[in-house]
Protein backbone atom coordinates (compact mmCIF):
# COMPACT_ATOMS: atom_id res chain seq x y z
CA UNK A 1 0.00 0.00 0.00
CA UNK A 2 1.28 3.53 -1.09
CA UNK A 3 0.31 6.51 0.60
CA UNK A 4 0.13 9.55 -2.13
CA UNK A 5 2.44 12.59 -0.69
CA UNK A 6 1.47 16.10 -1.48
CA UNK A 7 4.55 15.91 -3.91
CA UNK A 8 2.80 13.38 -5.79
CA UNK A 9 -0.68 14.40 -5.64
CA UNK A 10 0.74 17.47 -7.44
CA UNK A 11 2.74 16.27 -10.57
CA UNK A 12 2.15 18.59 -13.77
CA UNK A 13 0.12 17.65 -17.03
CA UNK A 14 -1.99 14.74 -14.98
CA UNK A 15 -5.13 13.44 -16.70
CA UNK A 16 -8.47 13.63 -14.88
CA UNK A 17 -8.54 9.78 -14.24
CA UNK A 18 -5.07 9.43 -12.25
CA UNK A 19 -5.26 12.59 -10.60
CA UNK A 20 -4.64 11.77 -7.14
CA UNK A 21 -5.46 13.51 -3.67
CA UNK A 22 -2.68 13.50 -1.10
CA UNK A 23 -3.64 10.95 1.44
CA UNK A 24 -5.35 8.36 -0.57
CA UNK A 25 -4.10 4.73 -0.50
CA UNK A 26 -3.48 2.35 -3.30
CA UNK A 27 -1.50 -0.40 -3.56
CA UNK A 28 1.25 -0.56 -6.56
CA UNK A 29 -1.31 -2.86 -8.99
CA UNK A 30 -3.85 0.36 -9.13
CA UNK A 31 -1.13 3.15 -9.23
CA UNK A 32 0.77 0.44 -12.17
CA UNK A 33 -2.83 0.65 -13.67
CA UNK A 34 -3.23 4.26 -13.69
CA UNK A 35 0.34 4.82 -15.16
CA UNK A 36 -0.14 2.41 -17.90
CA UNK A 37 -3.72 2.84 -19.01
CA UNK A 38 -4.47 7.37 -18.29
CA UNK A 39 -0.48 8.28 -17.92
CA UNK A 40 -1.12 9.82 -14.92
CA UNK A 41 2.18 11.16 -13.86
CA UNK A 42 0.78 11.32 -10.03
CA UNK A 43 1.06 7.37 -10.36
CA UNK A 44 4.30 7.26 -12.03
CA UNK A 45 5.78 9.93 -9.45
CA UNK A 46 3.98 7.46 -6.29
CA UNK A 47 5.89 4.38 -7.32
CA UNK A 48 9.38 6.32 -7.70
CA UNK A 49 8.57 7.45 -3.89
CA UNK A 50 8.57 3.89 -2.52
CA UNK A 51 12.56 3.73 -2.89
CA UNK A 52 12.58 7.47 -3.13
CA UNK A 53 12.96 9.33 -6.59
CA UNK A 54 16.52 10.12 -6.80
CA UNK A 55 16.87 6.18 -6.51
CA UNK A 56 14.53 5.25 -8.87
CA UNK A 57 16.25 7.06 -11.47
CA UNK A 58 19.33 6.00 -10.68
CA UNK A 59 17.99 2.62 -11.11
CA UNK A 60 15.95 3.61 -14.05
CA UNK A 61 19.66 4.66 -15.81
CA UNK A 62 21.34 1.58 -14.62
CA UNK A 63 18.63 -0.92 -15.93
CA UNK A 64 18.86 1.41 -19.71
CA UNK A 65 22.40 1.04 -19.40
CA UNK A 66 22.79 -3.12 -18.55
CA UNK A 67 20.32 -3.05 -21.70
CA UNK A 68 22.93 -1.29 -23.67
CA UNK A 69 20.52 1.34 -24.06
CA UNK A 70 23.37 4.19 -24.71
CA UNK A 71 21.31 7.20 -25.77
CA UNK A 72 18.69 6.67 -23.24
CA UNK A 73 18.55 8.84 -20.64
CA UNK A 74 16.00 9.52 -17.34
CA UNK A 75 15.87 12.71 -15.81
CA UNK A 76 12.51 11.66 -13.97
CA UNK A 77 10.42 8.90 -12.75
CA UNK A 78 7.52 10.78 -14.88
CA UNK A 79 8.78 11.62 -18.57
CA UNK A 80 8.42 15.29 -18.50
CA UNK A 81 10.17 17.97 -19.66
CA UNK A 82 12.27 19.63 -16.44
CA UNK A 83 11.51 22.89 -16.07
CA UNK A 84 14.88 23.59 -15.29
CA UNK A 85 15.39 25.03 -18.95
CA UNK A 86 19.23 23.93 -18.83
CA UNK A 87 19.23 20.51 -17.75
CA UNK A 88 19.29 17.93 -20.30
CA UNK A 89 15.94 16.40 -21.11
CA UNK A 90 14.68 12.74 -20.94
CA UNK A 91 15.44 10.90 -23.91
CA UNK A 92 15.95 7.67 -26.36
CA UNK A 93 15.73 6.60 -29.75
CA UNK A 94 13.64 4.57 -31.79
CA UNK A 95 16.40 1.75 -31.86
CA UNK A 96 16.31 1.70 -28.46
CA UNK A 97 12.91 1.64 -27.86
CA UNK A 98 12.79 -1.32 -29.77
CA UNK A 99 14.99 -3.01 -27.38
CA UNK A 100 13.55 -1.97 -24.41
CA UNK A 101 10.52 -3.26 -25.53
CA UNK A 102 12.22 -6.36 -26.62
CA UNK A 103 13.34 -6.76 -23.09
CA UNK A 104 10.00 -6.22 -21.82
CA UNK A 105 8.23 -8.48 -23.84
CA UNK A 106 10.39 -10.96 -22.54
CA UNK A 107 10.60 -10.27 -19.15
CA UNK A 108 7.71 -8.17 -17.74
CA UNK A 109 4.80 -8.99 -20.16
CA UNK A 110 2.32 -8.07 -17.82
CA UNK A 111 3.48 -4.00 -18.42
CA UNK A 112 2.43 -4.52 -21.96
CA UNK A 113 -1.15 -6.41 -20.63
CA UNK A 114 -1.79 -3.72 -18.43
CA UNK A 115 -1.39 -1.08 -20.97
CA UNK A 116 -4.00 -2.63 -23.12
CA UNK A 117 -6.51 -2.49 -20.34
CA UNK A 118 -9.33 -0.60 -20.79
CA UNK A 119 -10.51 1.46 -17.97
CA UNK A 120 -13.75 2.73 -16.58
CA UNK A 121 -12.81 6.18 -18.37
CA UNK A 122 -12.26 6.72 -21.99
CA UNK A 123 -9.33 7.50 -23.45
CA UNK A 124 -8.32 9.72 -26.68
CA UNK A 125 -5.43 9.93 -28.58
CA UNK A 126 -4.37 6.42 -27.25
CA UNK A 127 -3.61 3.12 -28.70
CA UNK A 128 -7.48 2.03 -28.47
CA UNK A 129 -8.11 4.63 -31.43
CA UNK A 130 -6.12 2.21 -33.73
CA UNK A 131 -7.94 0.22 -36.13
CA UNK A 132 -6.69 -2.88 -36.37
CA UNK A 133 -7.40 -6.30 -38.67
CA UNK A 134 -8.71 -9.49 -37.90
CA UNK A 135 -4.90 -10.93 -38.06
CA UNK A 136 -3.51 -8.74 -36.00
CA UNK A 137 -3.50 -8.39 -31.86
CA UNK A 138 -2.55 -5.64 -29.88
CA UNK A 139 0.00 -7.23 -27.21
CA UNK A 140 0.63 -3.66 -25.37
CA UNK A 141 2.02 0.03 -25.86
CA UNK A 142 2.57 3.67 -24.14
CA UNK A 143 1.93 7.15 -25.57
CA UNK A 144 3.16 10.08 -24.50
CA UNK A 145 3.50 14.26 -25.08
CA UNK A 146 5.79 16.58 -24.14
CA UNK A 147 6.42 20.03 -25.75
CA UNK A 148 10.24 19.27 -26.50
CA UNK A 149 9.21 15.16 -27.22
CA UNK A 150 6.03 15.86 -29.08
CA UNK A 151 3.42 13.43 -29.61
CA UNK A 152 4.93 9.55 -29.56
CA UNK A 153 3.39 6.49 -29.58
CA UNK A 154 4.96 2.70 -29.46
CA UNK A 155 2.96 -0.09 -30.24
CA UNK A 156 3.48 -3.90 -30.38
CA UNK A 157 1.29 -6.02 -32.44
CA UNK A 158 1.14 -10.12 -33.32
CA UNK A 159 0.11 -11.07 -36.60
CA UNK A 160 -1.66 -14.14 -36.87
CA UNK A 161 1.75 -16.24 -37.49
CA UNK A 162 2.90 -15.70 -33.96
CA UNK A 163 5.29 -12.50 -35.39
CA UNK A 164 5.67 -9.62 -33.32
CA UNK A 165 6.29 -5.62 -34.82
CA UNK A 166 7.18 -3.11 -32.67
CA UNK A 167 5.96 0.00 -34.07
CA UNK A 168 7.59 3.63 -33.14
CA UNK A 169 6.14 7.07 -33.51
CA UNK A 170 8.32 10.09 -31.76
CA UNK A 171 8.22 13.92 -32.23
CA UNK A 172 5.16 14.71 -33.92
CA UNK A 173 3.12 18.38 -33.79
CA UNK A 174 0.21 16.89 -31.94
CA UNK A 175 -1.29 13.85 -29.45
CA UNK A 176 -3.98 13.27 -32.40
CA UNK A 177 -1.12 13.44 -35.53
CA UNK A 178 0.98 10.43 -32.82
CA UNK A 179 -2.46 7.82 -33.34
CA UNK A 180 -2.64 9.19 -37.45
CA UNK A 181 1.00 8.13 -38.68
CA UNK A 182 0.65 4.63 -36.36
CA UNK A 183 -2.43 4.18 -38.19
CA UNK A 184 -0.76 4.81 -41.38
CA UNK A 185 2.58 1.68 -40.86
CA UNK A 186 -0.41 -0.93 -39.10
CA UNK A 187 -1.99 -0.28 -42.14
CA UNK A 188 1.21 -0.85 -43.87
CA UNK A 189 1.98 -3.72 -42.29
CA UNK A 190 -1.16 -5.57 -43.00
CA UNK A 191 -0.40 -4.96 -46.65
Amino acid sequence: IVTISKTAAFQNNVPIHGNLREGEHLTIKQLLDLMLIYSSNDSAFALSEVIGEEMFVKKMNSKAKSLGLENTRFINATGLDSENQGQVPNYSTAEELVKLSEYILKKHPLIFEISTKKGPYPITNGISDLYLTDDEKLIGGKTGYTKKAGGCMLVVLENERGNFFINIILGTDSSQDRVLEMQKIINWIAL
